[in-house]
């Protein structure tokens, strides 16, 4: 009597991994056509020539909505900002921090300066206003000044102060230079914090894009991703009250860390 083969199992894995690899396939494809919008929605609304422009700011947030759909990012925003310009602080875990923060504020983001030789995504990034700093360069004092003159035209930039990104479990300590911004031009700072989540409700596996994660390689295990959901907290806004850039550090981190403990712990 030969033995009893049970192939169901088997059967069951290669049609999932088949349904994976036609769905990364598809939003592949998505994603080919939703650059070719952008640089569409770039010329025509000016942003590939002259980005900044208030006007252009709806657009940007259509475009960052729509690659979040995509990617199949189911987002969650707890809370409503202030609507008046302001420094925006945020935690870093993935190059998918700023299509989700995108699609649902009007910020300016600061990012680094390899982001901008990425094909394609590096040159919309450019053109959604996207400022650039060398890690490392000592350049810190000369885009704070950038970034002071952005909010002083009444614009509001985000960076990331831990200037890396982590695996979304905790806070890495705060780079302080760039608070100068805030110090001089007196505006408010916005804190926000973000996780990514299994369907399971555990911190996401895939999403955080740390160490020498390569860019293509994150890009298609995210869309092998049934779904990754993200939550978004906006924190009050925070004013300068007098302090210097290494106090502000200090105590958005500390703000920031309790806030994503809490949210972590579904507390929020």
């Amino acid at each position: 009597m030969g033995d009893l083969v049970i192939t169901e199992p088997l059967d069951m894995s290669v049609r999932h991994l088949a349904t994976q690899k036609l769905q990364q396939y598809a939003r592949l494809a998505r994603i080919g056509v939703h650059i070719g919008e952008g640089f569409a929605l770039g010329a025509a609304s000016g942003a590939l020539f002259f980005p900044h422009r208030q006007f252009q700011q709806p657009v940007i947030k259509f475009w960052h909505k729509r690659f979040c759909q995509v990617l199949g990012l189911n987002i969650i925003v707890h809370g409503k900002p202030d609507s008046r310009p302001a420094l925006w602080v945020s935690n870093h875990i993935s190059w998918l921090d700023i299509p989700v923060i995108g699609s649902h504020f009007p910020v300016y983001f600061l990012s680094k300066a390899e982001v901008g030789n990425w094909p394609l995504i590096g040159r919309l990034a450019k053109a959604g206003g996207t400022l650039y700093i060398k890690r490392g360069s000592g350049d810190a004092n000369g885009v704070a000044s950038q970034m002071a003159s952005h909010l002083q035209a009444g614009r509001s930039v985000l960076f990331f102060p831990e200037g890396t990104t982590t695996d979304g479990k905790a806070l890495k300590r705060f780079f302080h230079k760039l608070f100068q911004a805030a110090c001089v031009t007196g505006a408010d700072i916005q804190p926000v914090v973000l996780c990514y989540r299994d369907e399971k409700g555990e911190l996401h596996a895939v999403a955080p894009f740390i160490g020498d994660d390569e860019f293509t390689e994150h890009l298609l295990n995210v869309l092998k991703e049934k779904r990754i959901d993200v939550e978004l907290v906006v924190l009050p806004r925070v004013s300068i009250n007098g302090r210097d850039e290494r106090t502000l550090a200090r105590d958005l981190r500390a703000m920031m860390t309790e806030a994503l403990a809490k949210l972590q712990q579904g507390e929020i």
